[in-house]
């Protein structure tokens, strides 16, 4: 098992099979459902890089950290949401206790 893996769509995991990621293309909440199940059943990766289309599915991803596993957002393309920004975005103020990035 390797200690990253990347899940979402396959233009998204491909890039992180050079690097020796672990890759489980997703394109849809069930899939991504099964996923994180299958991985977390085989011992977790300490890292999972997650495709931003995926950011709405709440219970694989709470399932993930609650066996603390670290979950990175990444776009993979411009869109008209920015939920790995968004995320980012409350990390950074909860660290800061303020909003220093302003407006994006």
């Amino acid at each position: 098992m390797s200690k990253i893996a990347a899940i979402g769509r396959r233009h998204f995991v491909g890039a992180f099979a050079a690097v020796g990621a672990e890759t489980l293309p997703c394109e849809t909440p069930a899939a991504f459902a099964d996923a994180a199940a299958r991985l977390l059943a085989a011992g977790p990766p300490a890292l999972v890089l997650l495709d931003q289309c995926l950011a709405g599915c709440e219970e694989p991803l709470a399932a993930l950290r609650r066996r603390g596993v670290v979950v990175l957002l990444l776009a993979a393309e411009r869109g008209e949401g920015h939920p790995a920004l968004d995320e980012i975005r409350t990390l950074i103020e909860s660290a800061a206790g303020a909003n220093i990035l302003g407006e994006y």
